[in-house]
Order: C-alpha cells, then structure tokens, then sequence
C-alpha cells in the first residue's frame, strides 16, 4: 500500500513569529490549508488525514505519480512555509505510513520523493455508535464529545494493531484505513460489541473505498437490521 507524507517544514518556527496573540491566527490558517488539501485529494480520487496540522497523511494507490506531484506543488503554493514529501510503501497503510516518515526525515525542504511502486485496493471502515443522537440529546453537547473521543481512541487501538489508520471525522463518526485482508477481523470486532456499527467499503483508490463505505453505513442505518455491511462497486 501507499501512503504519501507531507509535513511543513520548520512549521513551529513560523508560529512563534505570529506573536503571543497567534493561536487563533494559526488555528485559521490550519483548518484553511486542511480544508484546501482534502478538497485537491478529493478530485484525485484520493483522501487526506491531517495528522498534527504540520503533518498530514494522504493515500495514495490508485493515483499517479504526475497526479501526487501536482498536489504537492499545489500545498506548496497554498503553504505559509517549505513543504517535503515523500510516498512510502508497505503491506499495511501503517507501514506505509512509517517508511513514509523515516525517507521525509532524510529530505530538505522543499523535496519531494515520489518512488514508481504498485498499487493495491484499499479499505475503508466507516465506524459509528449506537443511539449517539439520543445520547447527546440527553446529555450535553461536551459530554456527548467526550464519549465519541473514548469511542474514537477505542478505534484507533485496535485499528493500528492491524497496521490500519484512523482518523475522528466529527460527530461519532470514525474513518479507519486498512487492508483488505483485515476485514474479517473488523467485522468480529464489530459483532462482539453491539455498542457499534461499521460500513465497509473495499475500491481502486481512497476516495473510492470511502464512498462505498459511506454508502454501506446509510444502508444499514436505514435497515436497522445489520450492524456492518461490505460493498464493492
């Protein structure tokens, strides 16, 4: 699998010069430059994970190389400092991730190293809670976060030890990254706790694993029978 690293180099630097009123100065122009790299991803038919803000996660099979090289000299254009990159390669996307990061370390800035390596199918498993609505409804808008955060550190643990990655994505909704070959083990998770729901979506690229897993979760919240579903269009 691929996964593509991107981290803004030198990025703490760069905030301390904003000044000791900076915080929301820099919480804007995260969000921003988030908000520009998931929307460039999403028309190549891929997906981003801001990580820390200064370091952000995009998967990359199914995308060419050309395609990955424009992005990133989009990010460049859009970033307030240097950008490096560097696509990392691996049997699971956490594993991909990790040789990803150890080549961006050897980088300078403004460096991008973009390896030829083959493409697999990817999977998303799109993850949320039983009766959250009601829960929030009952409670209170910061408890009822509290408890999607308990959920969503639930996910992640159990995600990485399958070499997959997770990310909050709002609400209680739980976006996780993985192989294929872990889908029977997401599904017994998912079996053996009725507190949970997941839609499976298996595709060429990330963009497209994630719409079939979206699409697989609003059936079930719609059936109300089955607590997963896999689909692959």
């Amino acid at each position: 699998m691929k996964v593509l690293i991107v981290e803004l180099f030198n990025y703490r630097e760069w905030t301390e010069l904003l000044g000791n009123d900076r915080e929301w100065k820099i919480q804007v122009n995260q969000h921003l430059l988030s908000s520009k790299m998931i929307w460039k991803a999403s028309q190549m038919g891929s997906m981003v994970f801001p990580m820390r803000y200064d370091q952000s996660i995009m998967f990359a099979d199914g995308i060419e190389i050309g395609r990955l090289r424009a992005f990133l000299n989009y990010v460049s254009r859009m970033a307030p400092v240097n950008i490096r990159a560097c696509l990392g390669y691996g049997e699971t996307p956490l594993k991909a991730q990790e040789n990803g990061y150890s080549c961006l370390k050897e980088l300078e800035p403004g460096n991008f190293q973009l390896p030829a390596y083959p493409d697999s199918p990817i999977a998303v498993a799109h993850f949320d809670l039983n009766g959250f609505t009601d829960f929030t409804n009952g409670t209170s808008t910061y408890r009822s976060f509290t408890e999607a955060q308990k959920f969503y550190f639930e996910i992640v643990e159990y995600v990485y030890s399958l070499g997959g990655i997770a990310q909050y994505m709002g609400g209680d909704n739980i976006v996780t990254v993985i192989g294929p070959d872990v889908i029977d083990q997401i599904i017994a998770r998912v079996e053996n706790n009725q507190k949970m729901k997941v839609g499976i979506g298996i595709g060429r690229n990330a963009r497209e694993a994630m719409r079939n897993a979206t699409k697989a979760l609003t059936e079930i919240r719609k059936d109300r029978r089955e607590i997963w579903k896999l689909l692959q269009e």
